[in-house]
């Protein structure tokens, strides 16, 4: 028996089996797509310099750092001048209160001409905002003293400015409702020292309005004012508390 169409069908085996050989093999597993690999930055030698010249004063300081600055040194010259001036007026105080200039000289006095129905109890004085005397009537100091030297000393030629402050204390002698009350006086007088002379400043603390007037405005303080010629004689005099100077210029009560 013939068997017919093998050749032809061997021949479809051969072509297949080489087709098959010939395909790419299919993998047991299907593995995902790998990502897109990053981009590596930049070293910071491969990046390229700033060029400082397109900007203008970027090495100036800010403008506030340079206002303030400026405040400093000025406060620093103002606390300078102020520094100037107090030893300028410390000076001059010294010159004033320690008998430093001898070409004017101020010779200042109290003297009490209140009646009986008042006691002194504190006198207080400055001169030129320096206090130059005090004293209290702890036992009885200001009773046996009517009239006592306040400042003798040399001053500046000019304007000076004498402050006084008095206290009184009522004696309920004659009138008994005023009888230990206080009584508070505040006065300021400016006197002028003139060069080559003696200002004399009399304080007095009296009693005005006469009778008729309220006891509360009794207490008083009046000025008289002598000039002088500033001498040896005359100085020696006011040291010895001789008032009877030579060559008196004016005289004067406020």
């Amino acid at each position: 028996m013939k068997l017919q169409g093998l050749p032809q069908a061997c021949a479809a085996l051969v072509l297949l089996a080489s087709a098959a050989s010939a395909a790419p093999p299919i993998p047991d597993e299907i593995s995902p797509p790998s990502p897109p690999k990053a981009e590596e930055p930049l070293k910071p030698a491969d990046k390229p310099p700033l060029k400082t010249d397109a900007l203008p004063g970027a090495d100036a300081p800010p403008p506030y750092d340079m206002k303030l600055h400026e405040l400093e040194e000025n406060v620093t010259t103002l606390k300078e001048k102020i520094f100037r001036s107090k030893e300028r007026l410390q000076v001059l105080r010294e010159q004033i209160l320690h008998n430093v200039i001898a070409e004017a000289r101020a010779v200042i006095v109290h003297k009490n001409e209140m009646g009986s129905s008042f006691t002194l109890e504190q006198v207080l004085y400055y001169l030129d905002n320096e206090k130059v005397y005090f004293q209290d009537n702890k036992d009885g100091a200001l009773d046996k003293r009517n009239e006592f030297e306040i400042f003798n000393g040399n001053a500046v030629p000019g304007n000076h400015i004498l402050a006084v402050e008095l206290v009184y204390r009522g004696n309920g002698t004659l009138f008994k409702y005023i009888d230990g009350y206080l009584f508070k006086i505040k006065s300021n007088y400016t006197f002028y020292a003139q060069k080559g002379r003696i200002a004399r400043i009399k304080v007095v603390g009296y009693e005005r309005g006469g009778m008729t007037a309220d006891l509360e405005q009794k207490p008083y303080v009046k000025y008289e004012v002598q000039q002088f010629r500033y001498s040896k004689e005359n100085a020696k005099r006011l040291g010895e508390g001789d008032s009877n100077l030579d060559d008196e210029e004016e005289k004067k009560e406020e």
